[in-house]
Parts: structure tokens; C-alpha cells; sequence
């Protein structure tokens, strides 16, 4: 029978393979899965919703079907979880935030559950997340605080933090989060993770977005491409939804021109440790690709500004919809920066609108004689459990090499570029042409095989039970 180790360490795909000849059986893995967050999930608050007999009888259903070759899709039997924010029927919705009461139990699956449910996946659990989607941090008045198996006193990252800690610590083989300013590749990058920001409508989501995304996260690049085909492609409930295109190009990699950019003219500097994984991510890229660049287009202002006086303003609605009674049960540090735009104007909007428009002008260049882009994800390795970002004026400020390409809808992948001298993961991340997420995901699962030549560390292994580390934790 397999162990949660062999279990950690594979990807969806060999996980499936093995269901369907025989040498994996859905209910030990489901058991195994199960037993896990029994193990640490007191200690790292990642995950929340269980339902233990509902998702034992899920996987009996799974291994009959595989006896008799039956499955019902390319996930049956596959043990997922989804962020607190996406909708499944009879599942509770909080938004990581105690301002919403008891929270709202859904009566209606998003368009990703809907998809999950329609391949076989098997929805083991809700993934906690902070207040309202809106820092970069495992950091929740209603959740708690969010804690990283690489080590219990550093961040997950946000928002999707719970999916972060949940993976990196050996539960379920993928998650569904959310992206607005890199919600899913922040998290990977801390937890040592794969995840994928797609094209902009490319994976269905609600409510409707023009900046939001669903997105897949995984401990591996390989999964990427199986999980955007399950989970996109046109829903109705989604008006900027868009099918899955085939690859722009059949060009192979060894054509292609990747610009490097280890800034971006504006933002936090960037960490040494930081600057050194990505330079090896790029020597890694140049045995894959035709050449490396370091093009001279830069921003000419600090793009991030304007994307932060919009998260304000979506901050500032969310707080005022809530109940008079709860709404303040909103952390201060929150209330504090998004309660500007209590007093802004039609000019005040304008003006930051301006601002985002000139942004993704500005994107829009870095592409100018490159097909893909390669970045550090953040300019930072991570910091405290605790703290809601690395600038309490500006909880997302450290979203600098992200957020730009939720305003432009460019897709954008995050992988573990490596560890820094504590142990703690570096994610790197590529970036694509809109619609070419396909080959985006390719190139990132070429580039993470480049990296980790001989397999890249088990995320899962850092949190064992029963450490002084984990004990002290849960005591």
C-alpha cells in the first residue's frame, strides 16, 4: 500500500495511472489524506470544512468505478480542496474574515467546484485565507493565523494561504485559489509550490472579474496543463470566460528569446538571497531557450500605486457591506489603510484608473522582441507568521513582480526556484503572452526539471509530527 511519503512526492498524473491499473486504491490514498490533516492541521490552520465520511464514501465510489473502468473523469478519485472563497454547494463561505458573521453556507457551486465536481475530483476541504482576499498573508480574523510547513513562524503568503500550507504539507494532490495580485503565486513561492495565474477569463470564476482569477495550485509544474483543461474554458456564469486555446506557436523552446527582469524599476529591493536563485533560474531558462535578454524597458512610475488605491476601494466597499456589528472585527491594520477611500471622489478614481491604464501600457512593452518574461515572484523570501505583509502602511506592497499582470491579463506561472541559506523556498516566476498559457505551462514544467535535476525537495517533509518544532506549536 502506498504512504503518505510515496503520495506527497507524486504528481496527479502518476496518482491517476496508478487507479487505473490497480496499484493505488482511491480509499487508502483517501485515508492517508485524511490521517495527514489529522497530523498537522492543528499546527498549520491551513484547512477547514471536513467532512471525513462524506469524502470516504466519495473514494468508494471512485475505486468501483476504476475496477470497472468506468471513471468518470481525468481527476476521479484525486483529493482536492478549494479556497474559502470559491462557492460549493453546502460548504461555508467567510472570505477569511470575522466581519461576515457566521459566514454564508452556498446553495450553488462556482464554475471551478463546479468543474472539479464534474471530473471526479473529490472536495475533501475549504482552504482559509485572510480578511477579504486583501493581504498577502496567511493572517485571518475568523481563521486564525495560517502557519508554513517549511517552518511554523514564517508567513504561507496570501491569499490563497490555506491551499499553500495545506500542499506544501503533504494534503491533497491540488487546490483551487484565487489571484488579484498574485493570490495563488505568492503562497507557491513560500511554500515551495507550482501554481498558475492563467489569461485572463481563461479559467471561469464568480463573480465576474476583470483582475481576478481562479487558478490551480500544485507541488508540481508537470500537473499544470491537465489542471487548466479540467478547469477551463467558457461558463456562462462567468462573462469573461474564454475557452483554453492551443499554443500560439509550434515553435520549440530552444527558438524562443526570454527577458529577464530582476526589477522592475519601482518597489521593495530586492533580497540578495533572492537575487541569487533567480540568477541560476536564468541559467537554468538559457539551457532551455535560445538566448536570455535583459531588455531596457522598464516602468517609468511605480505601477504598483494605482493597483493599490483600487484594492483600497474593493477593501472599503466590502467593509461597509458588512454588518454594523461585525464589520469592525476587520484587522485595524486593514481598516486603517483601505479607510482613505471613504473620502475619494470621482477624481480620486479617475486619477488611479489613469494610473492602471498607463500599467498596462507599460506591461504591454516588457514583451517588445521576447516571448516570455522570467521574474523573481516577490522581492522578498518571506517574513513573520504574524504580519499581514512587509509594509503595515501597504499590506500587498510586496506584490510588485505580480500584480502588474493581473491589471494586463497576462497568464503567469510560479515555481520553486530553490531554498535560501534557512531552508526557505524562493519561487520564480515566468510569465506568458495572453492566450499562450499552454506553452506557458510547458515551459515552466521544462524549466522546474532544469532546476531540480534530480527532483526537486519535498515540500511535505519539513513539518514533521511530533518535532519539538510541531509539539510546541499545537501544545
Amino acid at each position: 500500500m502506498i504512504q503518505i511519503k510515496e503520495l506527497s512526492g507524486m504528481t496527479v498524473s502518476a496518482l491517476t495511472a496508478g487507479y487505473r491499473d490497480g496499484s493505488i486504491d482511491p480509499m487508502n490514498v483517501m485515508e492517508l489524506t485524511l490521517r495527514q490533516i489529522a497530523d498537522v492541521n492543528r499546527a498549520i490552520n491551513a484547512l477547514y470544512g471536513v467532512d471525513a465520511d462524506t469524502a470516504m464514501s466519495a473514494a468508494r465510489a471512485s475505486k468501483a468505478r476504476y475496477v470497472t473502468s468506468t471513471a468518470i473523469g481525468p481527476l476521479d478519485g484525486v483529493p482536492v480542496t478549494i479556497k474559502d472563497s470559491v462557492h460549493a454547494v453546502g460548504m461555508r463561505w467567510h472570505h477569511g474574515s470575522a466581519a461576515h458573521g457566521d459566514g454564508v453556507v452556498a446553495t450553488r457551486d462556482a464554475p471551478p467546484t463546479e468543474r472539479l465536481k464534474a471530473s471526479g475530483a473529490i472536495i475533501i476541504a475549504k482552504c482559509t485565507m485572510p480578511d477579504y482576499g486583501l493581504s498577502g498573508s496567511g493572517v485571518s480574523s475568523y481563521h486564525g493565523i495560517v502557519r508554513n510547513p517549511w517552518g511554523l513562524s514564517w508567513n504561507t503568503g496570501g491569499s490563497s494561504a490555506g491551499a499553500g500550507a495545506s500542499l506544501a504539507a503533504g494534503i491533497g494532490m491540488m487546490s483551487v485559489g484565487s489571484d488579484i495580485a498574485g493570490s495563488v503565486r505568492l503562497p507557491a513561492s513560500h511554500c515551495g509550490l507550482a501554481a498558475l495565474k492563467p489569461t485572463q477569463g481563461m479559467i471561469a470564476h464568480t463573480p465576474a472579474s476583470d483582475v481576478r482569477s481562479a487558478g490551480p495550485m500544485t507541488r508540481y509544474a508537470s500537473d499544470l496543463e491537465l489542471l487548466l483543461n479540467v478547469l477551463g474554458g467558457v461558463h456562462d456564469d462567468d462573462r469573461f470566460s474564454l475557452p483554453v486555446t492551443t499554443p500560439t506557436s509550434q515553435a520549440p523552446f530552444n527558438t524562443l528569446t526570454v527577458g529577464a527582469y530582476a526589477d522592475f524599476g519601482f518597489g521593495p529591493k530586492v533580497e540578495p538571497s533572492v537575487l541569487d536563485i533567480f540568477g541560476k533560474a536564468c541559467n537554468a531558462m538559457a539551457s532551455i531557450c535560445e538566448k536570455i535578454v535583459k531588455p531596457a524597458a522598464r516602468y517609468n512610475f511605480d505601477a504598483y500605486l494605482p493597483i493599490d488605491a483600487s484594492l483600497k476601494l474593493r477593501g472599503w466597499r466590502e467593509y461597509i457591506a458588512a454588518s454594523a456589528e461585525n464589520r469592525d472585527k476587520t484587522p485595524q491594520q486593514l481598516i486603517d489603510w483601505f479607510s482613505e477611500a471613504r473620502h475619494w471622489t470621482a477624481d480620486n478614481v479617475t486619477a488611479f484608473e489613469r494610473g492602471l491604464a498607463a500599467g498596462v501600457t507599460q506591461t504591454n512593452a516588457l514583451f517588445e522582441g521576447v516571448d516570455f518574461l522570467i521574474t523573481p515572484v516577490m522581492p522578498i523570501v518571506n517574513f513573520p507568521a504574524e504580519a499581514l505583509g512587509i509594509d503595515p502602511a501597504m499590506p500587498l506592497r510586496h506584490c510588485t513582480f505580480t500584480a502588474t499582470f493581473n491589471q494586463s491579463g497576462h497568464p503567469a506561472v510560479s515555481i520553486c526556484g530553490g531554498l535560501d541559506a534557512r531552508g526557505l523556498p524562493v519561487g520564480i516566476q515566468i510569465v506568458g503572452r495572453r492566450f499562450d498559457d499552454v506553452r506557458l505551462v510547458r515551459l515552466a514544467t521544462a524549466l522546474e526539471a532544469a532546476i531540480w535535476p534530480d527532483g526537486r525537495p519535498a515540500a511535505f517533509w519539513p513539518l514533521q509530527p511530533h518535532t519539538s518544532q510541531f509539539v510546541s506549536m499545537i501544545n
